[in-house]
């Protein structure tokens, strides 16, 4: 009977041994997702799949990773592979991975269980024997919540089981620059997937007119910028016993003298309610973009933009409850006169209705993606085409 599988060394030392990666994407990205992270780890092996991608890579490829994905929300380190038909044989076999390899002193232990055609089907106690096992490795779980978080992905599939831990920490999406909202905000890893499919580029002036509180803004200034999203949080494997800091550091600084120092191309942000444009303000501050992002207090109606050559106007305005409100569609329509008198723009809306897209001139689904646990397109005006690569690093 064949026992544990560790399909590749965890020892981190040397930073050159392989490990398989999994970057985890929301639904309907996974192709982008793959392009995204064949730019940032381009010696790295990657395998696209239905939920994210695997990346084999080393040390450095974890922490880049975490540093330059836009689209990842989470990056896991499969860490051993095996086949258990009984609880007891389960946790011993769990018991024997290199657990403490993650842990430099007692930690705060979450698993996340599924199981799929599995005699061992019941996740509850999937997680109390992983609990027992990490337990029994001589990892010390503990309840203080400044503890540093070991979090274990259990997922079970025909009697087969994978473990993973979580490198990341908190979700990617969380930048660390948006303390506030403006009432249903984009993640901060939906924004810049938008700007891809939309066919952003550092060589187009963009403009949100219904900005709330400046993800899509914020986040394109980031991308034209060439700046890391992962600069100015901190993750899961700072307090893993092999962490770098001297590797850390080394990448973070090379990610820094690639930035730019200016925009090429404006970046317009507006939406009528002052308080919503105060708080995107902040966010940008906080980002360190508030120097390159224009905003302005102003309705859709009222709004001039000045002629460019590639520009786009990009928005995720209000859903609505009742999707044919003649006042929602009103909402819509002023964006495709917007449109139509802004020499150089091409237009974008995110909406779960295509009769609200086609008020605003934008018939052409690009995309369908979750926002929400809403199913939500992305529609473009007939000029916007399908994106056929994403560069967003």
């Amino acid at each position: 009977m064949p026992s544990i599988t560790q399909p590749m060394s965890i020892d981190f030392l040397p930073s050159s041994t392989a490990f398989e990666l999994f970057a985890i994407g929301a639904p309907g990205l996974e192709r982008a997702l793959f392009q995204e992270l064949c730019a940032i780890c381009p010696q790295a092996k990657l395998v696209q799949t239905p939920e994210g991608c695997t990346v084999v890579g080393d040390q450095e490829t974890l922490y880049r990773l975490n540093l330059h994905s836009r689209l990842s929300t989470r990056v896991l380190l499969r860490i051993g592979k095996l086949r258990a038909l009984h609880f007891p044989e389960l946790r011993r076999k769990v018991a024997q991975l290199p657990w403490p390899q993650f842990a430099k002193s007692a930690v705060r232990l979450r698993v996340s269980a599924s199981a799929h055609r599995c005699r061992l089907i019941h996740t509850g106690a999937l997680i109390e024997r992983v609990e027992l096992a990490v337990a029994d490795s001589g990892v010390t779980p503990t309840d203080d919540p400044d503890a540093p978080l070991l979090h274990v992905f259990v997922r079970g599939q025909a009697d087969q089981f994978t473990l993973s831990v979580d490198t990341s920490g908190e979700l990617l999406h969380r930048r660390g620059y948006r303390h506030e909202d403006g009432g249903a905000p984009l993640r901060e890893t939906l924004a810049p997937a938008l700007l891809a499919l939309a066919n952003f580029s550092d060589a187009t002036a963009l403009c949100d007119p219904m900005c709330g509180s400046g993800t899509l803004a914020i986040e394109a200034a980031l991308v034209a910028l060439r700046r890391a999203p992962g600069l100015q949080r901190s993750f899961a494997f700072f307090d893993w016993p092999g962490f770098s800091p001297s590797l850390w550091q080394k990448l973070r600084e090379e990610s820094q003298a690639a930035e730019r120092r200016t925009l090429p191309q404006p970046i317009w942000a507006s939406d009528r309610d002052p308080k919503v444009i105060e708080i995107a303000r902040r966010n940008a501050e906080r980002a360190g973009v508030a120097e390159y992002v224009s905003f302005a207090v102003c309705a859709v109606a009222q709004l001039r933009l000045p002629p460019v050559e590639t520009g786009l106007i990009l928005c995720n305005p209000p859903y609505g409850k009742r999707l044919h409100d003649p006042q929602l569609v009103e909402t819509y329509r002023s964006l495709l006169h917007l449109w139509r008198r802004s020499p150089g723009f091409q237009l974008a809306v995110f909406t779960p209705s295509a009769k609200l897209a086609a008020a605003a001139g934008t018939k052409t689904c690009l995309a369908t993606l979750h926002n929400g646990g809403l199913r939500v397109g992305l529609y473009g005006s007939e000029p916007v085409r399908e994106s056929a690569s994403v560069s967003l690093f």
